[in-house]
């Protein structure tokens, strides 16, 4: 989305917010910090509101608003909130874009702070903006997204493919009944309303280990699981999650780990998966879904949501099917979710905890989940900036008939395009990797998932190398993504290696300035070298920038690049 501003807040430890803000270009506006206020008297404030809810206590609206500020507050001291409300008011008030904002927490160090519902958050009423709930506002688009994570390639929707909904129950006969009729209700009623864009597959009604993997292996974009959950302390260490699996001869409980669970989706990923506890189970069941869903989105799945409370039925359907329709109507993922918590939030007029419900946990950037075949890719405005000095254009021989960077073909689409299936075996051998452990669904899905194993091992080096030995036609086309290569030149390196190369780092935007997110941001970081490429393709000096990638990523083999 080309008018979206994103405030990604960073919560790395117990003293600290970090702060890094990014245009619509994709230009970063500044990185404010600020203290972390949970502590002391707003801490036990916020704590007594977590057990309210927890409870199902939270029933006045005074309440739910004063929880909402308490938790904004303690994320935004005074001068963080001024900077959030000036960005608000310049990016809704004056230009009419949205505002995205990411909430980064290490889980890992910060288990209780990672555990706190930020999706309650509202901006208190003195900051005279109006009601304006974080989680549900309009002009406003809420996740939760780890920095650290490997982004994966979008999810390609073939011409008048449907998204497949797969619909998974556990309801052991020794634990309390699961009530899911009310849900499966409303997505067949949303498959017979919009019969072109969904597909629902057989529902899976006592979900264990082979059960699911056989229904993983119908390939579903959507896996809506329904069932019980608790929390098990293990020693000295914090409570973990379990889900309750059918055992498929007695029909009893089989709990299994948060990590069993997850590895599960290893084989085969669905795009999304919708963890909902049974309406009417254990208090403990929705925070044991919580912990799971962090664990699954660990597994590489690209967006998992997981409801943190117990709600109803027909609460849980109407986040769902909101939710699922906004993704069918291409909407980023993390704007189909505000949009979902919204519609419960009008329902419920935020007075109870569930507009509050729903948690989403995002890999990919800027929400985009799916690719639809035909679609133009949409690229963000251009930036303001000074021309940069051009060096006199070579003549055409010696630009090798390269194509720019910017019309480059992907890797894994040239895999997907130039090889078979039968091929990928030869593709994986040297690379270590088991081809079983592919994606076994639509080639070009092999494609992407061979390619993000190399890229995720540092391999993808030896990856080129094999795809140029078994197929030499495709070298041109490999060689116009040596940036995606350059991206992995460290940050403070970037500016040696342009005046290297004799270039205007700052028309570039790759003098320091310029470079303000480039680590944390993998999109900034492949859009610079991409642009840095572009310049040095057209004005033919692309083998002085294979010269300085082999000084720069030593341990790179770039020998397909000199072909």
């Amino acid at each position: 989305m080309s008018n979206v501003y994103t405030y990604r807040i960073q919560i790395a430890n117990r003293e600290r917010v970090q702060v890094n803000k990014v245009n619509p270009q994709k230009q970063n506006l500044g990185q404010p910090s600020g203290a972390f206020g949970y502590r002391d008297a707003l801490k036990a404030q916020i704590d007594g509101f977590v057990a309210q809810a927890q409870a199902d206590e939270l029933r006045e609206d005074e309440e739910v608003k004063a929880f909402g500020e308490a938790l904004f507050n303690a994320l935004f001291d005074p001068v963080l909130r001024q900077d959030f409300v000036g960005l608000y008011n310049q990016a809704v008030h004056t230009e009419g874009k949205l505002l995205r904002i990411e909430l980064d927490i290490d889980e890992q160090a910060l288990p209780d702070v990672a555990a706190l519902p930020w999706e309650f958050m509202r901006l208190p009423q003195d900051a005279n903006l109006g009601t304006l709930w974080i989680g549900s506002a309009p002009d406003l688009i809420f996740s939760r997204r780890r920095s650290q994570w490997y982004v994966p390639n979008p999810i390609r929707l073939e011409a008048g493919e449907k998204l497949r909904i797969a619909v998974a129950v556990s309801a052991p006969e020794n634990l309390g009944p699961v009530q899911y009729d009310k849900v499966l209700e409303g997505l067949q009623k949303l498959v017979e309303k919009q019969p072109d864009q969904f597909e629902l597959l057989p529902v899976l009604t006592k979900a264990n280990a082979l059960s699911l993997d056989d229904l993983l292996a119908r390939d579903p974009h959507i896996l809506h699981f329904i069932g019980h959950g608790r929390l098990q302390a293990d020693g000295n260490q914090l409570a973990d999650g379990q889900i309750a699996f059918t055992d498929d001869m007695f029909g009893e409980a089989e709990w299994v780990s948060a990590d069993f669970f997850a590895d599960l989706l290893n084989t085969h990923r669905p795009g999304v998966v919708l963890m909902q506890a049974c309406e009417g189970g254990m208090a403990s069941a929705s925070q044991a879904f919580v912990g799971v869903a962090s664990r699954i989105v660990q597994q590489n799945i690209p967006v998992v949501v997981a409801m943190q409370y117990e709600v109803s039925n027909m609460t849980a359907i109407r986040f769902a099917l909101k939710f699922y329709q906004e993704l069918a109507a291409k909407s980023p993922v993390d704007s189909a979710a505000q949009n979902g918590r919204r519609a419960v939030a009008l329902a419920t007029q935020y007075k109870r905890r569930d507009f509050a419900t729903p948690v989403l946990f995002m890999r990919v950037e800027d929400g985009q989940l799916f690719e639809h075949a035909g679609a133009v890719a949409q690229q963000p405005e251009p930036a303001q900036q000074e021309p940069a000095q051009q060096p006199p254009k070579a003549d055409n021989a010696n630009n090798s008939n390269i194509p720019m960077a910017a019309q480059a073909t992907a890797i894994y689409k040239i895999i997907s395009a130039s090889f078979s299936k039968e091929d990928f075996i030869d593709l994986c051998t040297p690379l270590g990797i088991d081809p079983e452990n592919l994606r076994d669904s639509s080639k070009n899905s092999m494609a992407q998932d061979l390619f993000g194993k190399a890229q995720r091992t540092g391999r993808l080096d030896v990856l080129v190398k094999q795809i140029a030995a078994m197929r030499p036609d495709t070298v041109d086309m490999l060689k116009g993504n040596l940036f995606v290569f350059l991206e992995g030149v460290p940050e403070h390196e970037v500016p040696q290696l342009c005046q290297e190369l004799n270039l205007d780092c700052r028309a570039l935007q790759l003098d320091e300035n310029g470079l303000l997110g480039y680590a944390a941001n993998s999109y900034i970081r492949v859009e610079r070298m991409q642009a840095l490429q572009d310049h040095m393709v057209q004005n033919g000096r692309y083998a002085d920038l294979v010269q300085a990638a082999k000084k720069y990523l030593p341990r790179t083999d770039f020998s397909t690049f000199e072909r």
